[in-house]
């Protein structure tokens, strides 16, 4: 299996050197190898996971073709899977795509696809990897002439939780059948909707209605409501009806900007999981606070998220952001998080960050939680700087006081070689038995060439909750060594 994976790679990176010259074909290729533990683990293991990924271009014809394979000394766990396969055609007014595609109907209300670009999962229960993506299989048509444009679709959404080593019925267990419709016109947009939702034999219909524009050059607003009328009326809002309904507005004028965004939605969760409607919590890249984020519950949940920023005339920029999430399961719960962030320079060669931030969270039996941290970048010679980083978090918990420190310490030279060394600290008893616990790992990315860059990290990686692009998953802990080579040709 393993001369298998190396000659796999070698063809990636030779098609790098010979294929360039033929514009209509290109790709890409990920391939990682592991060695060490996860948790539970007792003793260290070595794994491969590769990616390659084809594209051809002609004219009204774009083809791609996406082979993953994973090799894993533990039983069920290794394959070879062609994972993705598609054509897309365009004749003027209409196209066409069959295979696996990426649609997404409104913001996700309804249905929402989506690729996390160098993401790979794993879970303890299924020990293969697999990339984080959420397509659909299946076919669907687009129709856009003028102001007006209409899709159709047909397909079987991915879930993702299963790997490519469980069984089609599993992977996707969602069947759908839906129609979107926009039309524009002084600077609005209207648009309607309808799935067919299947899943286990049961069939649900849903309908959604979006309204978007701009109200002045300086004011624009967007609202979207869906739901399910195949067991309620179209005018039951009750609190046992199936809807979801989001709305927000954005301002802009001159150094000020503000948006302000409401959501309440209802029993919402279609099938497996196939919508991702807007979560209205903000996505942190600080590492304290991006695990520390709520989660969207879609059977209950209501609530806004408000940010507003400033630039001022040194081109230094405040940012606030206040969040509010309120469900009732019987019992009601409500997460509120205080953010505040500032972002200057002292010299041209030197920036800096500061953020604090303070929430409550119930589900995490999280109390007055206070985070806090500050960010430089210090640029040393004319292409190198030094980056530093550090984060503090402290929290009560059933009548406990917990806290998380994170520490990183950068070099970067141009965009070419990039290293690291972080570590962190916490004595939270979610995720450490007794005491507390130290991380220590090294990153280093170096980049080859304009197609090729690796990556290496040795040490041990903390995990937990971590959200991009809107999605969250749970990063597995880790000790020893990883290494990642990049391609594209």
């Amino acid at each position: 299996m393993k001369w298998n994976y190396v000659s796999l790679l070698i063809l990636s990176i030779l098609l790098s050197y010979h294929i360039r010259s033929h514009a209509q074909l290109n790709g890409n290729n990920l391939a990682e190898f592991q060695y060490g533990q996860l948790p539970n683990d007792t003793s260290s293991i070595s794994t491969l996971y590769d990616r390659l990924v084809l594209n051809y271009n002609y004219k009204w014809l774009k083809a791609n073709a996406t082979i993953e394979q994973f090799y894993s000394p533990i039983g069920n766990s290794s394959y070879v899977n062609l994972s993705q396969f598609s054509a897309y055609l365009r004749f003027k007014p209409f196209e066409f795509k069959v295979g696996n595609f990426y649609e997404t109907i409104g913001r996700g209300l309804l249905l929402r696809s989506f690729e996390i670009p160098g993401a790979i999962l794993e879970d303890l229960s299924y020990r293969s990897r697999h990339y984080f993506n959420r397509d659909i299989l299946g076919v669907s048509a687009k129709y856009n002439y003028k102001n007006f444009i209409t899709k159709l679709l047909y397909g079987r959404p991915l879930n993702y939780v299963f790997p490519p080593t469980q069984a089609f019925k599993y992977r996707r267990p969602d069947a759908i059948a839906a129609a979107y419709s926009e039309y524009s016109f002084k600077q609005q947009t209207m648009g309607l909707a309808a799935m067919q939702h299947s899943n286990g034999g049961i069939d649900k219909t849903y309908l959604m209605a979006t309204a978007s524009g701009n109200i002045s050059h300086i004011l624009s607003y967007y609202t979207e409501l869906a739901k399910n009328v195949s067991d309620f009326g179209l005018s039951d809002f009750s609190n046992t009806a199936s809807y979801a309904f989001y709305s927000g507005l954005n301002f802009t004028k001159n150094n000020f900007g503000i948006s302000a965004e409401y959501k309440n939605y209802k029993n919402f969760l279609i099938g497996s999981g196939i919508n991702e409607p807007p979560a209205l919590v903000k996505e942190h890249s600080y590492k304290v606070l991006n695990r520390s984020t709520h989660v969207l519950q879609l059977l209950n949940e209501t609530g806004y998220q408000a940010e507003l920023f400033y630039t001022f005339p040194n081109l230094s920029t405040l940012t606030f952001n206040n969040t509010l999430a309120i469900n009732n399961f019987g019992q009601k719960f409500v997460f509120q998080e205080f953010f505040l962030e500032y972002d200057f320079s002292i010299t041209e060669n030197h920036e800096i960050k500061l953020f604090t931030d303070y929430a409550d969270d119930p589900f995490k039996l999280e109390k007055n939680r206070i985070s806090a941290g500050i960010s430089t970048d210090s640029k040393i010679f004319e292409h190198s700087s030094f980056k530093t980083n550090y984060e503090f978090q402290t929290f009560e918990r059933t009548g406990n006081d917990y806290q998380n420190h994170v520490l990183v310490l950068g070099y970067a030279f141009k965009s070419k070689f990039i290293c690291n060394i972080t570590s962190e600290y916490s004595n939270d008893s979610f995720f450490v038995t007794t005491g507390s616990k130290i991380w220590v790992g090294a990153n280093l990315k170096y980049q080859l060439n304009n197609n090729h860059s690796l990556q290496i990290f040795a040490g041990e990686r903390r995990g937990g909750p971590a959200c991009n692009a809107g999605v969250c998953y749970e990063v597995l802990d880790f000790t020893g060594f990883e290494m990642r080579l990049t391609s594209r040709f």
